[in-house]
C-alpha cells in the first residue's frame, strides 16, 4: 500500500533525529551519488523518560460475521492524540448492510469521538512513525440520532520494520448492548484480508509528537 500521502504530515520527536545516521548509495557510476538516511528501529522496552505524546491516524473498514445472510461493514476513519492518561480525537463513520446490492443500504452514519483512554501500548518506532495498539471508549453520533457508546481498538503493524502488534491492522469496533458485540448476533466489526495473504483493508498509523 502506498502511504506516502497518508504520512505526509507526520511528525518525528527530536530525540529519533539525533539517532539518524547517514548512508550514501550510488545511484550509477555515470550519476552523483544520492544521499539517504538510515532509521533505525526503536523499540519500546520500557517507558520514556518524558510524558508520552504520540498522534494516530486511520482509515479503514471491518466487517461482522455473515448471520442468515447478512454481514454489516463499519467504515472509518479519524486521527487524534494520545498521552500518559487521556486520549482526544475523533472522525467519521458508515456502517452498511455489506450484503446489500450496490450501492450498499446504509443504516447509520456520523461521527465518532474518543471519550477515554482504555489502554496504549506503543510497540516501537521506525523514523517518523510508529508501531502499537490503543483501546480507548468512543461515543458514535449517528446523524440525527442519540450518542451510541463502544470500545474502539486500533492497531497498527510495521512490517518494513519488523514490528508486529501480534493483531491485524486496523480496528476491531464492540458495540455493547446492540447485535455488534462479543456474544451478540453479529459479533463485533473485525479487519479481514480482501486477498488470501494480502494486507487488511485499510490503514492505520501512529506518530511521536514534537514538542512543542
Amino acid at each position: 500500500m502506498n502511504r506516502r500521502r497518508f504520512l505526509k504530515s507526520l511528525g518525528i520527536g527530536s530525540a529519533l533525529l539525533t539517532a539518524l545516521t547517514t548512508l550514501v548509495i550510488s545511484a550509477s557510476p555515470a550519476s552523483p551519488p544520492v544521499r539517504f538516511r538510515s532509521v533505525p528501529v526503536m523499540r519500546a522496552a520500557s517507558p520514556p523518560e518524558t510524558s508520552l505524546r504520540v498522534g494516530f491516524r486511520f482509515v479503514s473498514n471491518s466487517r461482522t460475521a455473515i448471520v442468515g445472510g447478512v454481514r454489516y461493514l463499519a467504515q472509518f476513519n479519524g486521527d487524534g492524540k494520545i498521552t500518559d492518561s487521556d486520549v482526544e480525537g475523533g472522525g467519521r463513520f458508515n456502517v452498511v448492510i455489506d450484503t446489500s446490492p450496490v450501492p450498499k443500504t446504509i443504516v447509520a452514519s456520523g461521527k465518532w469521538k474518543a471519550k477515554k483512554l482504555m489502554s496504549f501500548n506503543l510497540i516501537g518506532t521506525y523514523g517518523a512513525i510508529a508501531a502499537g495498539i490503543l483501546e480507548m471508549k468512543v461515543d458514535l453520533v449517528p446523524d440525527g440520532g442519540s450518542v451510541v457508546e463502544a470500545t474502539l481498538r486500533l492497531a497498527c503493524d510495521l512490517a518494513a520494520a519488523g514490528l508486529d502488534s501480534g493483531e491485524e491492522e486496523g480496528f476491531v469496533l464492540d458495540v455493547p448492548g446492540t447485535p455488534f458485540t462479543l456474544g451478540g448476533t453479529f459479533g463485533p466489526f473485525e479487519p479481514w484480508h480482501p486477498v488470501a495473504g494480502g494486507p487488511t483493508n485499510g490503514l492505520s498509523v501512529f506518530n511521536p509528537l514534537k514538542e512543542d
